[in-house]
């Protein structure tokens, strides 16, 4: 930490410190988040109209740092933790007791991936106030419905990624994507590949079945836009630091890039933030509670 963050931190102290006996003198405090690390980072770095402004021109923004390596060593120790109640060890490596419980029984490591998406310490870390109140000032709403968070896991066999995709099936129409890695991502450790712009064409028709691999695709659901669809766009390999958070509009078309480090696994960390706002299942009583991935125009999806 440097003088200048420091300095800052003491002034942040100091200014909680009073209004802690402010409240103890029976006046009215309301909403005092005192949160070292979030309350330096919204006051100096988050800059929302900046962040809004690039999500609406390019589609995406990326929020350097927004996590530090307190925050991300916390979670994962949380991952490991559940990792070490399928099969107990000493090791203290994310990724290799990653492996180590993929060769001891792969069905028991994909219950893991996704009981995840219910720890409740990666929630509280993606359900935070300056992410919620950026997405909700974004969508000029007061209710946002969390669409679904989850963990990414990607490993040396590179077969989980997804071809070029958009956001769908989820509560609302438009939603902003959440995307953090919890290492760097790059050429050797793969990432997020985005097609700058394309949100601004609206929502693509996409299709289920795997290109290549059919019915015999690792999901059912394999969404995805056919090649002959992205022809118009140009596709970028963002390179994210560890911590980072990319927020996307739902109609930006993406896609994973593999990674080549054999001995690296790529977690991410993800959620969909849902807007008040073009949710058919409030209008519609005959409506599913999201939006089915295929057979809806949803450019026609207008309450």
């Amino acid at each position: 930490m440097n003088c200048k963050e420091k300095k800052l931190l003491f002034w942040f102290d100091f200014w909680a410190f009073n209004l802690f006996f402010v409240d103890l003198l029976n006046l009215e405090v309301k909403n005092i988040w005192i949160n070292n690390h979030f309350l330096k980072y919204m006051l100096e770095n988050l800059n929302n109209e900046k962040i809004i402004s690039g999500i609406k021109e390019n589609g995406y923004s990326v929020i350097e740092n927004f996590y530090d390596k307190k925050d991300l060593d916390f979670l994962k120790n949380s991952f490991i933790q559940s990792l070490n109640y399928i099969h107990k060890s000493n090791e203290t490596d994310l990724r290799k007791k990653y492996y180590e419980i993929k060769k001891f029984n792969p069905k028991l490591k994909s219950h893991f991936y996704d009981l995840m998406t219910r720890d409740i310490n990666m929630l509280k870390m993606i359900h935070c106030e300056p992410i919620i109140n950026l997405v909700k000032e974004f969508f000029n709403t007061k209710v946002l419905f969390s669409g679904r968070p989850a963990i990414h896991v990607h490993d040396k066999e590179n077969d989980k990624l997804l071809d070029a995709h958009q956001e769908t099936n989820q509560i609302a129409r438009d939603i902003i994507l959440f995307w953090c890695p919890l290492s760097d991502t790059n050429e050797q450790n793969g990432g997020l590949t985005i097609y700058p712009g394309s949100h601004k064409n609206g929502y693509l028709e996409h299709s289920l079945e795997h290109p290549l691999l059919k019915d015999k695709a690792w999901t059912k659901n394999y969404t995805h836009i056919k090649e002959d669809k992205l022809k118009d766009y140009k596709k970028e390999n963002l390179e994210v630091k560890a911590g980072s958070v990319v927020l996307a509009h739902s109609a930006l078309v993406h896609s994973g890039y593999p990674l080549k480090d054999k001995d690296h696994v790529r977690f991410v960390i993800t959620e969909r933030f849902n807007p008040l706002d073009k949710i058919p299942f409030l209008k519609k009583e005959d409506a599913s509670l999201k939006i089915p991935y295929v057979g809806v125009d949803y450019n026609k999806i207008t309450e």
